[in-house]
């Protein structure tokens, strides 16, 4: 360690700034390192040489920042290719991917997305876990890539530890000089928790603060989440409330400090999740699944996103405390049901222990916190722009590019509805295969071009295997494929089944023109298909076909076999934002949506289009299992505002949320907010710089959105007392 340091100080006097510092220790002065290495020493060089300033309010150390100074992965897809292409696959092979991207059908978000083990850290500490690394380089016989593990293990974990010393050698040169009591409370939580596990309530919250601060740093992305916090924090909080050294006034002055902490992280999207139940289905609620609650309440920030384990045994407090905050408007907590989030997980192949002590990461994706490396935005797959290219004889409407389908087809001689279904269906089956065959390929070079030995310091199976989080080192490692677009399809079809094949009023290829002129001058076709019948309306055929489609997918997912991976293929129905930004890329649908617009939200009802009440989309979502979806999917519900200041509208909310969750809902969330009020903050934006609204999956600040998401959230159907 201290010829470590010593080395990067020597060459800090010869740059100026961090990125040159950095470059310097990978580029010029580790040249001949492993990767592991190389890395290790760039992440260490961040650590040992960012500021550690400790602010005015502060009660905690700490910077939570998104940055990107260590080049941890790759730029873009494009880079991923110029890499595979060193390895010997040949850019052409893959060539349909990065045309895929162009046109609107496929995104590829790479790495990261991962719940560390907190809970391990909190037991364990850094130095013993330090003298771990040691203890494994001292073994006889210990081989070349483990050796380089090892090695990059123990640089990352004493940066760490130094970087503490560091806060607190700050922390004790300011309390000196002001006599701030607070100051002297993180000089020593840091001097202690610098060599041993946290003693204290305070000192477990101040060591997770710092261990985010460098993943996120390392990473990139603010997606690296929380987990259980409510559950690891419980112990230390209890056994200080029990010897008087805590009052619950003093840990909610805590709980809302850190989470001021996050919140600087804007547009972070880290999840924290909440309540649930045991393996034995006992309910694990406690003190702080309130607290952590009341200090979203006292916060009122779009960070940490909160998601709220359900199960029959929710205690009624904690029922309450989740409507107060859901009455907010900030969009969370999310609701989860544990019975279908448990078993999604177990169908990923996650052991019955580590499914029913799941987290959330990032937006809404289901993971097994701290032992879980699965690309969980490994790729998108857009179904609407694939029934685009269909109807356009491979031709991209946006782009005007030739795109290859599996097979071609004259549309003059589809005779009926089955015929063209069938054919989806195919291209449906093809392309999956296709971006999973991709997506194992570009996983494999992740260890020889971008490992995370930081986060592998922090994951469960890394350090027993040897093996960096992106070599397969974690105890489960998956790729996912997520989809947008579902409901566009879903009545895109039953538009063309009901005026093509049944009332016979335009033919495939009169439609077909009427998409490329996007409706202009065909305003009496637009209205009939938007008077089709539309998913989220109670209506079996088209129910059942979003039904038939997503089980579809998920049977292929299940089907294809990874090369360079232990683990499986999960399914993701959430969009994030993508709906907005692959929307821009696909032309009109046959639902009525035109050109550019966004696409439906995750595994919503298109915006606007359910028109029967919140029942009817619980009815028409309940035909879908979605035991199956283990990388998470969102119903998204919007309500005004009064509907949650009347008790007996919550109580109905309540039974429908349960009603949905025992037919195998797996998720919802809800917006609360009136049409008029975003519609006011589009015009004015400072005076609404703090309205916070649920996008898909996550939470954000109005205003900071693009006018695209905006307008898609206005749109969303408004229920409202009657």
């Amino acid at each position: 360690m201290i010829d470590m340091e010593s080395h990067i100080e020597n060459i800090s006097e010869k740059y100026t700034d961090l990125r040159s510092k950095i470059v310097a220790v990978v580029e010029k002065e580790m040249s001949a390192k492993s990767i592991e290495v190389k890395k290790a020493y760039a992440i260490a060089t961040y650590f040992l040489m960012n500021n550690t300033n400790i602010y005015p309010d502060d009660i905690f150390a700490g910077n939570i920042i998104r940055c990107d100074v260590t080049t941890m992965f790759p730029s873009s897809i494009e880079e991923e290719f110029r890499f595979l292409n060193k390895a010997g696959v040949q850019e052409d092979d893959f060539s349909y991917i990065l045309q895929s991207e162009k046109i609107g059908m496929f995104t590829r978000s790479p790495g990261s997305h991962v719940v560390l083990a907190y809970d391990k850290l909190i037991q364990n500490g850094i130095r013993n876990q330090i003298r771990k690394a040691q203890d494994c380089l001292c073994r006889k016989n210990i081989s070349t890539s483990k050796q380089q593990f090892y090695i990059a293990e123990f640089i990352v974990l004493c940066a760490m530890q130094k970087r503490i010393l560091k806060y607190a050698e700050e922390a004790k040169k300011q309390y000196n000089y002001t006599r701030n009591i607070k100051l002297k409370h993180i000089q020593i939580a840091c001097e202690n928790i610098a060599y041993n596990p946290p003693q204290t309530f305070y000192e477990a919250i101040q060591l997770i603060i710092l261990a985010h601060e460098n993943i996120v740093a390392e990473s990139g992305s603010g997606s690296m989440s929380f987990g259980r916090l409510d559950q690891y924090l419980y112990p230390l909080y209890k056994k200080d409330i029990c010897i008087g050294n805590l009052s619950i006034e003093k840990a909610q002055e805590y709980l809302n400090a850190f989470w001021k902490k996050i919140s600087r992280c804007e547009m972070g999207w880290q999840n924290i999740t909440l309540g649930g139940c045991s393996q034995t289905g006992e309910d694990m609620c406690n003190d702080l699944t309130i607290l952590c609650m009341n200090s979203s309440l006292a916060i009122q920030s779009d960070q940490p996103q909160i998601s709220l384990r359900i199960h029959n045994g929710t205690p009624k407090n904690v029922w309450k405390k989740a409507f107060e905050l859901i009455r907010t408007g900030m969009g969370f907590p999310s609701l989860f049901n544990d019975e279908v989030a448990i078993k999604a997980k177990m169908n990923a192949g996650i052991s019955v222990e580590d499914a029913w002590n799941y987290s959330i990461v990032g937006c809404v994706e289901l993971t097994s916190g701290g032992k879980e490396y699965s690309h969980t935005e490994g790729a998108r797959f857009n179904w609407q722009k694939l029934l685009e290219l269909m109807l356009n004889d491979g031709k991209c409407l946006i782009t005007g590019l030739d795109y290859p389908l599996k097979e071609k087809h004259n549309l003059e001689e589809i005779q009926d509805f089955y015929t063209l279904y069938s054919w989806y269906k195919r291209e449906l089956i093809y392309f999956t295969k296709r971006i999973c065959n991709c997506i194992d390929i570009l996983s494999k070079q992740y260890s020889q071009y971008w490992p995370v030995p930081f986060l592998s310091s922090m994951m469960q199976g890394c350090h027993e295997s040897g093996c960096d989080a992106t070599n397969g080192g974690t105890v489960y490692n998956n790729l996912t494929l997520n989809c947008v677009g579902i409901a566009n399809v879903a009545d895109s079809l039953e538009a063309i089944e009901t005026l093509v094949f049944k009332e016979k009023c335009i033919t495939l290829k009169e439609l077909s023109i009427v998409l490329q002129k996007n409706y202009k001058g065909y305003e009496l076709i637009h209205k009939k298909v938007l008077n089709c019948p539309k998913y989220g309306n109670d209506i079996q055929t088209v129910d059942n076909k979003v039904q038939d489609l997503t089980d579809t997918f998920v049977d292929t997912l299940s089907k294809t076999s990874m090369k360079y991976r232990s683990g499986s293929f999960q399914a993701g129905f959430y969009s994030s934002y993508f709906h907005a930004t692959m929307g821009k890329l696909t032309g009109a649908s046959p639902d009525g949506r035109k050109a550019s617009n966004p696409l439906s939200s995750s595994l919503s009802p298109m915006s606007g289009m359910d028109r029967d009440g919140p029942t009817a989309v619980v009815n028409s979502i309940s035909h879908i299992n979605m035991e199956r979806f283990s990388n998470g999917m969102v119903l998204d519900m919007k309500f005004t505002p009064n509907f949650f200041m009347c008790q007996k509208s919550i109580e109905l909310i309540k039974v429908l949320i349960e009603e949905y969750f025992d037919r195998g809902g797996l998720e919802i969330q809800f917006n609360v907010f009136n049409r008029d009020t975003l519609l006011q903050a589009q015009k004015e934006p400072i005076k609404y710089r703090n309205l916070i609204v649920r996008v898909s999956g996550f939470s954000a600040y109005f205003v900071s959105l693009e006018k695209s998401l905006q307008d898609e959230i206005i749109k969303r159907t408004e229920f409202q007392i009657t």
